[in-house]
Formats: C-alpha cells, sequence, structure tokens
C-alpha cells in the first residue's frame, strides 16, 4: 500500500455544528457534502455553507461530495448542476466527490454513463473530480475499462487498503477526535498541489490518448447521426474534428468524409482536441 500524505475527516449535516477551529492541526483535511440528488435547494447539506466558512476561517483546505440517487444520465447532470451551484466562486482544493453506494442507483452500462457524464461536466467547469464508494462497489459496479481516468476515494473500513491505485481511503467510520465521532480519511496524493497545476496525472501522454480515443468511441457508438459529413460539421469545430479523427485514429469515417454523429460529439471531439493542443504544449516546454 503506498504511503498517505494527509490524514483528513468527512462530515456532514449528520455529524450537527462542529467545531472545526479546535480541528486545526489535528487534521490536514475536510470533505464537506453539498447536498444530495438533484438540483433543488431543498436538498442542499444543511450544514454545508457553515462547514465551508468555517474550513476558510480555520484555513483548513476541504474538498466536497455529493450522495447520489441518480439512475439516468438526466438525473446525473441535474445533480452535476446541484453540485456546480454549490461550489461556484470557491476552489475545493481536495477534489469534487460523487459518492456512489444508494442501493436505488443502476447498475453496469447505466452506471457508469451516470458517472461519465457527472464526472465530465465537473471536470469541464475546471474543478477535479473523483469518485466515492466502496472497495466492493469499485471491484465490481465501478470496474469499468470506461473509468480508467477516474481517481477513487474507497471506503474499506479496515487495518490496510486493498484497492491499489486509490487517491484516498476512507478507512474508519468511528474515529474520535475532540469527543466527536468522524469518519477518517488518508489522501495518498498531495491534492492541493495537482489542483493548483503543480503536478501532473500519474497517466502517460499515450495513456491519456487511449482514454480519450475510447471515450470519444463511445460517444460516437451511442449518438444518433446529425452530422453525415465533415463538411457538415460547423465550421468553428471542423478542424478539431477532422485532428482528432486523425490523431487518434477512429472509426467511422470512410474516404475522409462520413461522420454520422451528433451536436454532442462534435463537441465532445472539440474538447479533445484543446486537450490533445495543451498536452502537445506541455511536452514542448517540458523538451526545453
Amino acid at each position: 500500500m503506498a504511503d498517505f500524505v494527509a490524514n483528513g475527516i468527512d462530515i456532514s449535516e449528520f455529524n450537527g455544528d462542529v467545531n472545526i477551529a479546535a480541528l486545526k492541526g489535528k487534521v490536514d483535511f475536510i470533505i464537506i457534502r453539498c447536498g444530495y440528488g438533484g438540483d433543488y435547494e431543498s436538498q442542499d447539506d444543511s450544514q454545508y455553507w457553515a462547514n465551508v466558512r468555517k474550513c476558510q476561517e480555520a484555513g483548513i483546505p476541504f474538498g466536497v461530495y455529493l450522495y447520489s440517487y441518480a439512475r439516468n444520465m438526466e438525473m446525473a447532470m441535474s445533480e452535476a448542476r446541484h453540485t456546480l451551484r454549490l461550489i461556484h466562486g470557491l476552489r475545493p482544493l481536495y477534489g469534487v466527490w460523487y459518492d456512489l453506494e444508494d442501493a436505488s442507483l443502476p447498475t453496469g452500462k447505466a452506471l457508469v454513463d451516470n458517472v461519465l457524464a457527472y464526472w465530465t461536466t465537473i471536470q469541464q467547469c475546471g474543478y477535479y473530480c473523483g469518485i466515492y464508494a466502496s472497495l466492493y462497489w469499485m471491484e465490481h459496479r465501478l470496474n469499468s475499462p470506461r473509468l480508467q481516468g477516474v481517481d477513487r476515494w474507497v471506503a474499506q473500513w479496515a487495518p490496510q487498503l486493498d484497492y491499489p491505485g486509490a487517491g484516498m481511503w476512507q478507512y474508519s467510520d468511528r474515529g474520535v477526535i475532540n469527543g466527536k465521532t468522524f469518519d477518517l480519511d488518508r489522501a495518498f496524493k498531495n491534492y492541493p498541489a495537482i489542483i493548483n497545476g503543480e503536478e501532473w496525472t500519474d497517466m502517460t501522454a499515450e495513456e491519456v490518448k487511449r482514454l480519450a480515443r475510447r471515450e470519444a468511441q463511445a460517444v460516437y457508438d451511442q449518438n444518433e447521426a446529425k452530422y453525415k459529413t465533415i463538411n457538415d460539421v460547423p465550421q468553428w469545430a471542423r478542424g478539431s474534428v477532422v485532428e482528432v479523427y486523425d490523431r487518434l485514429k477512429l472509426l467511422g469515417v470512410k474516404d475522409g468524409a462520413q461522420l454520422d454523429a451528433s451536436a454532442t460529439y462534435v463537441r465532445a471531439l472539440y474538447v479533445i482536441a484543446k486537450v490533445l493542443e495543451l498536452m502537445d504544449e506541455k511536452a514542448i516546454i517540458e523538451g526545453n
């Protein structure tokens, strides 16, 4: 098991009024529940803003999590909007986490589609995002290769973590600090450094490209046809679409003309092109 770099706790309204100032020096970070389910103010965590303010005043870095009830992608997108509304203007240095444990959640492809809809939306808005679940869920329900690039916060209440590569570990639900009981967590990554741009992903450039290729192909496979040919794609996106098809060697182009893609797919290709450009710029800088 990798060495951890920080100790923390996660809290919600169920912890009541937490004296966060008194935790200074006893925890390195706090993960705060912002809410649960779709984008309704009635489903905001009642202690969320108080906990954020108290972390800011105490100088303790924090992350946030949202408890999911999403049974389909529409609900997952509402949960993403819920999260974005509550973190607007904030910089959660320990990331944004999608809490996946409710018995009502779907299985198989539907669950993976929901996770990717939420994760992609949060990431594209400039926040670091990962998923939280039990060891069993990580090994069985969330073990899709489509989720290869998604960070993991694993709940296993045991002396050691049996899930390699996790970014965070919730190792107890019975930790006592200052006489109060908390969930206890360990971080294996320096999240403030990562989120502040001081560290790059552990994935190689080729691994990132493979992930991008797989996700772009998955979107292609499930989207309806709108743009039949490259020439049908809006001018602002056409160059990016061609570049991604060429560099990632995607399927579906016949004689350089056939496309059969939706507007959503074209927008995804445009974003992937920008990511590839940033990777190229970084490689040039490091090469110098």
